[in-house]
C-alpha cells in the first residue's frame, strides 16, 4: 500500500531553492516508527486474507471450525482499511504541520511527492502484468482494464465488470487512495484544518448513504460496497479527524490499556466479518448489518491505531519495522507471489497424485513460500527502484518524515 513518509537533508535544502518556485525550510522532523510496525501488521493481515484457503461446497456451515477460520480469512480483508486510515491520518498530519510552518499547503510539491512514492513501483508492476499477460494467460488483462488502473479506477472498473478476472485485482486500493489524494490537499489548502475537518464528518454520512444506496443491487455486493472509493472514505475520514483531535500529541497508555485495545480491535473486525458478514461472497446480510459492519471495522481500525501510537518501540524488532517500511512493495508484489506458488504446488499435486496430508503440507510450505519471495521481492524493489524516487522526494518536502 502506499505511505506517507519524506526525508530532507541540509544539501537537499540548498538545491530545493534552485529547484523549486519556492523556497523548501527544514521543520520539526515527524516520524512515528510505532506506526511502521502497526502497517506491517495491516499488510500481515490482508496477507494471510489472501493466502488463507476460500470457502466452497465441500464444507457445510456445521463446520464450526471451518467457519471459524473463514471469520478470520474475511477479517483480514479490512486491514485495507487500516491502511487508509493510517495513510489518511500521516498525510493529513504532514499537511497540518506544513501549514503550520508556511502558512500554505504546496499542491505541486505534494503532488510531485506522491507520484515519486506511488507510481514508479505502481506502474513497473502494472506494465510487466500488461506485456507477459499477451503471452501468459492468467496475466492477461483486456484493454478497458488495463487503461482503468492506469487511470487509477480501476475499483470503479472492476465494480462495474465484477465477472471479468482481474489478475491485479489487489491493487484496487491504489485507485482509492489516489481519488483520495486529487481532493484532500486542495481542501488542506483552502481552509487548513478546519475544512478538513468539516470534509470528514460530510463523509461519514456520505459513506452511509453510498452503502444504502448499493445494496439496493442484489448480486455481487462483496464487490460493489468493498470497492466503492465512497464506500472506502470513511476511513480516510477517521484518519483525519484523529490527526485533527490529537495535533501532534500522543496518547500515554499502559501496557493493560494498549493490550486491551488491541483485543477490542480484533473483536470489532471478527464481529463484522462473523456476525455482519462483511465480504462474504454471495450473502446479502441486509441493509442494518451492513452499516453496522462497517462502523464496526472502523471502530476496530482506530482501536489498533490507539493502541500503536505513542507506544514504545524498544521491543519491537527493528525487521518488523523494515518491514512496515517497506509495506507498499509487499502489498503489491504478494499477489503475484502468491499466484506463482498455488499455480506450482497445483501443478506438483497433479502430477503426483497428491492428497491428505502431505498435499496439506504442501499447501502450507507454498504459503510460507509465498510470504518468504514477497518479502525478498519488496526489499529489491525498495532498494533499486522505489529508494532512488523516494530520495527525489526531499527536494519537494516541508515537513522531515521517515529516513529513506
Amino acid at each position: 500500500m502506499a505511505t506517507a513518509e519524506s526525508s530532507i537533508t541540509s544539501s537537499d535544502a540548498r538545491a530545493n531553492t534552485r529547484t523549486m518556485p519556492y523556497s523548501v525550510t527544514r521543520g520539526a522532523q515527524f516520524y512515528r516508527p510505532e506506526l511502521d510496525a502497526l502497517r506491517f501488521m495491516a499488510f500481515m493481515s490482508v496477507f494471510f486474507c489472501h493466502a488463507l484457503p476460500f470457502d466452497d461446497a465441500r464444507h457445510t456451515h456445521a463446520d464450526r471450525a471451518w467457519q471459524w477460520m473463514q471469520d478470520v480469512r474475511e477479517a483480514g480483508n479490512f486491514g485495507v482499511c487500516l491502511f487508509f486510515l493510517l495513510s489518511s491520518y500521516l498525510i493529513t498530519e504532514l499537511l497540518r504541520r506544513e501549514y503550520l510552518q508556511t502558512k500554505s499547503v504546496h499542491l505541486k510539491a505534494f503532488y510531485l511527492r506522491r507520484i515519486l512514492r506511488i507510481w514508479p513501483l505502481y506502474l513497473s508492476i502494472l506494465f510487466f502484468v500488461g506485456g507477459v499477460g499477451v503471452f501468459v494467460r492468467p496475466l492477461h488483462m483486456p484493454a478497458p482494464q488495463f487503461l482503468a488502473y492506469l487511470l487509477f479506477v480501476g475499483n470503479w472498473y472492476a465494480i462495474l465488470s465484477p465477472a471479468i478476472y482481474n489478475p491485479l485485482n489487489w491493487l484496487w486500493s491504489i485507485s482509492v487512495e489516489e481519488q483520495f489524494y486529487i481532493v484532500w490537499p486542495t481542501m488542506a489548502k483552502l481552509g487548513g484544518m478546519r475544512v478538513i475537518t468539516i470534509g470528514s464528518l460530510v463523509c461519514l454520512p456520505m459513506s452511509l448513504l453510498a452503502i444504502g444506496l448499493v445494496e439496493r443491487f442484489q448480486q455481487h455486493l462483496e464487490v460493489t460496497l468493498w470497492l466503492n472509493g465512497l464506500v472506502q472514505f470513511q476511513f480516510f475520514a477517521w484518519g483525519a479527524l484523529l490527526a485533527v483531535l490529537l495535533s501532534g500529541t500522543t496518547p500515554t497508555l499502559s501496557t493493560i490499556d494498549r493490550t486491551a485495545l488491541v483485543a477490542a480491535g480484533g473483536a470489532c473486525w471478527l464481529a463484522a466479518s462473523g456476525i455482519c458478514l462483511l465480504k462474504r461472497p454471495g450473502v446479502d446480510p441486509g441493509l442494518m448489518k451492513v452499516c453496522v459492519g462497517y462502523e464496526l471495522v472502523a471502530a476496530g481500525c482506530v482501536c489498533f491505531f490507539m493502541s500503536a501510537l505513542g507506544a514504545s518501540v524498544s521491543g519491537v524488532p527493528k525487521f518488523v519495522i523494515y518491514l512496515g517500511k517497506i509495506s507498499y512493495g509487499l502489498y503489491v508484489f504478494h499477489g503475484l507471489a502468491l499466484s506463482a506458488m498455488t499455480a506450482l504446488r497445483q501443478h506438483i499435486e497433479q502430477r503426483l497424485s497428491l492428497h491428505g496430508g502431505v498435499a496439506a503440507s504442501l499447501f502450507v510450505a507454498d504459503r510460507i513460500s509465498g510470504l518468504g519471495i514477497t518479502i525478498a521481492v519488496g526489499m529489491l524493489s525498495y532498494k533499486f527502484l522505489e529508494r532512488p524516487f523516494l530520495n527525489l522526494k526531499s527536494r519537494f518536502t516541508f515537513v522531515r518524515s521517515r529516513p529513506v
